[in-house]
């Protein structure tokens, strides 16, 4: 790998115009082969497109800094707050509290507990959660085909552990999943493409039998750790079938598969929320003091049951703070950024499609590629002879009153799934359409059918990019269609672009165009429960007094936002976790090929304990070098401790089962094998 520590000369253009999306295939290898010419990603967009997610969201901690200054050095510093950073800083510190904890014996002073602690910093270059998390599609689907049974596992494990999360009280300050809009649903994958389907369908097949043959068992057994994907997931082909799953057969729509483990979220409320927890445990502020916050007795921990002080991990968040280059030490790393220099001797790297701009050699394994996505309106309920539902706009409200139990029938519904479209057009396999739906929000309105006011947590600042191509619409009523894709008709389909910072109008007239693959009007038997947040009775009464028939219902969407997020493509479709080859101390997490969201948490808490079990070694070391006293206890911990070190958690509060595919891992062997399939070597 190339030299990290020398000054980075600035990477090539990008491309001057595209706008894709993301994929739900992990098999990139064929297009890297093909266009094997590295792509060297830049610092992330100065001016992003505005996320829908964003925006519709008020975050208090988007400029977040925990001090003024940066600090001179840490133990610990994670480059990236997006999923991958999030769920990594998360294991580091609630990993090092119990670790600490576990430590502080009768026998220890409190300087040897102290000594004990961990002080991470975190950059993000950026707002909170600004790249690629809180851009996405909304998707939380693990692929149940086409990967091999123990991946399929992780990815299964990972959906697990979110869903968990969601709903364990001290995780975030709202213990219910609506904090992050998590909603569970089936999940259907469309088929446009008769090859694709084919292939799918033996895939879906050939990972069942592999799972019986990994987890020994036959065709009627399942253990508790290994799935039957066979009965996780139903084929569909019939006509009628297909239509009732909302996929418009006269569009093209050959197939489907429908799986019952999927959900819907919102990814960035979900890291806010963990942020905020996590700053208010362990936040350290103030003013820097040799290098870190000076610490009151509180600040520094809580007491052991012998009443001794036990130092506490402390975290320090910086956003705005791009991290321009590494350059390698004697002792660890420093990272320059245009507000200063930090020194740390580990380093995680959760940068996704951003990791080669700090190390170089991964320009050939992490290739950038810009995905777009909308906020659409959804169309207004029919009515009771297949009209739309309207208002009267006199201002009488006379209409609206007569109407209320006639509305009250037609409460909004929630599409009943979540979607994936592959084979749609020229798609190639490694590109596909995603759709979810946001949650409605509790609305009231004047007697002219404005709104009065919002939902709390809704806020649309008179700036926000909303327009309207037919319905009468705002975009605060919630309920919008989260739709991402399209990539086939961008620019060279946005491979090798990391610039977020424009939209692509071709894309976004496909994306508007969603009515023709999807009947957005199904009439399922569902929890409505589910389907809303506290709807009044007069929820319909924004719609405008236009009646439409069964063909208007097809015509290109309203659009409250269209913005682009840049995505890592990875080499060989795994992701990369571990150390860096020649780089010791630096730690990567990336390259999720569009498919982070059931990968990503897990490697965040896998690359976290290997991180700091190198610290944790580190220290060592540096005891052995400091006296005999430290040596003698330094035998006694191998004896009694090292296991506890040496899993990077220990008795701790996050008791997660991480088992990172060895796919995924980085190792020599691995780069040397992807070079020589690109031809690089």
């Amino acid at each position: 790998m190339g030299d990290a520590g020398s000054p980075l000369p600035p990477p090539p253009p990008p491309h001057s115009s595209s706008s894709p999306s993301t994929s739900t295939s992990t098999s990139t290898s064929a297009w890297h082969q093909q266009n094997p010419q590295p792509v060297r990603a830049g610092l992330p967009s100065a001016n992003p497109t505005r996320s829908f997610w964003q925006t519709s969201f008020p975050n208090r901690l988007a400029h977040h800094r925990s001090t003024p200054e940066l600090p001179a050095h840490a133990d610990l510093v994670v480059v990236g707050t997006g999923i991958s950073g999030t769920f990594a800083v998360d294991e580091l510190l609630n990993s090092a509290e119990a670790a600490t904890a576990a430590t502080a014996t009768e026998t220890e002073t409190e300087a040897d507990v102290h000594r004990a602690s961990l002080s991470v910093l975190v950059l993000e270059a950026r707002t909170l959660c600004s790249a690629a998390t809180g851009r996405n599609g909304g998707h939380l689907q693990p692929v149940i085909h086409n990967a091999p049974a123990h991946i399929i596992d992780f990815e299964l494990g990972n959906f697990c552990h979110v869903e968990g999360y969601t709903t364990e009280t001290g995780k975030s300050s709202s213990p219910s999943p609506s904090w992050c809009d998590f909603r569970r649903l089936e999940g259907c994958l469309g088929f446009w493409n008769e090859e694709y389907f084919r292939d799918a369908k033996r895939d879906l097949a050939a990972a069942a039998a592999n799972a019986r043959v990994e987890s020994g068992t036959d065709g009627g057994e399942n253990t508790p750790t290994k799935n039957d994907y066979a009965g996780l997931a139903r084929v569909v082909e019939d006509a009628e079938e297909l239509e009732a799953l909302g996929l418009r057969v006269e569009s093209g729509a050959v197939g489907a598969i429908v799986q019952s483990v999927a959900a819907s979220l919102s990814p960035y409320k979900l890291c806010v929320g963990v942020w905020e927890g996590l700053l208010e445990r362990f936040e350290q502020k103030g003013s820097p003091v040799a290098g870190w916050p000076e610490m009151t007795r509180a600040s520094q921990g809580t007491e052991n049951k012998e009443g001794r002080l036990v130092s506490r991990p402390t975290l320090n968040l910086q956003t705005d703070t791009p991290v321009t280059a590494l350059e390698s030490g004697a002792d660890g790393w420093t990272l320059h950024t245009p507000r200063g220099s930090v020194h740390a001797r580990t380093v995680i790297l959760a940068t996704n499609a951003y990791t080669s701009y700090l190390l170089p050699g991964f320009a050939r394994l992490i290739r950038p590629v810009q995905a777009q996505m909308s906020a659409l309106i959804p169309p207004p309920p029919l009515g009771p002879r297949g009209s739309a539902a309207h208002c009267n706009t006199n201002g009488s409200g006379d209409e609206t009153r007569r109407k209320d139990g006639e509305a009250s029938s037609r409460r909004k519904k929630l599409i009943p799934m979540s979607y994936g479209f592959m084979g749609v057009g020229d798609m190639d396999r490694v590109m596909s359409d995603y759709l979810v739906q946001n949650p409605y929000l509790v609305q009231h309105h004047h007697r002219d059918c404005r709104l009065d006011h919002e939902a709390p947590h809704q806020e649309v600042g008179p700036d926000d990019d909303i327009r309207d191509s037919g319905h009468s619409s705002t975009s605060d009523r919630g309920g919008h269609l989260m739709f991402g894709g399209g990539r086939h008709l961008a620019l060279h389909h946005g491979e090798g672009v990391w610039d977020d910072d424009f939209v692509d109008q071709h894309v976004e007239r496909y994306l508007r165009s969603l009515p023709e693959r999807l009947d957005l009007d199904l009439d399922l038997d569902l929890d409505l429960d589910q389907d809303t947040r506290d709807i009044p009775t007069s929820s319909t009464t924004h719609i405008e007094n236009q009646p439409q028939s069964q063909r208007d219902r097809r015509r290109p969407l309203a659009i409250a936002a269209s913005w682009t997020g840049i995505i890592g493509h990875s080499a060989d479709g795994h992701p990369w976790v571990g150390p860096a080859p020649d780089h010791a101390g630096i730690f990567v997490c990336a390259g999720y090929t569009g498919h982070g969201m059931t990968n990503a948490p897990l490697c965040g808490r896998g690359v976290a304990r290997a991180a700091l079990r190198e610290e944790m070694r580190g220290r060592r070391r540096r005891r052995r070098r400091g006296s005999a006293k430290d040596q003698n206890q330094e035998g006694e911990e191998g004896k009694d401790g090292e296991h506890r070190e040496g899993d990077g958690h220990g008795d701790g509060e996050v008791d997660v089962d991480i088992d990172v595919p060895r796919e995924y891992l980085i190792t020599r062997e691995r780069v040397e094998r992807v070079l020589r399939g690109l031809g690089q070597t």
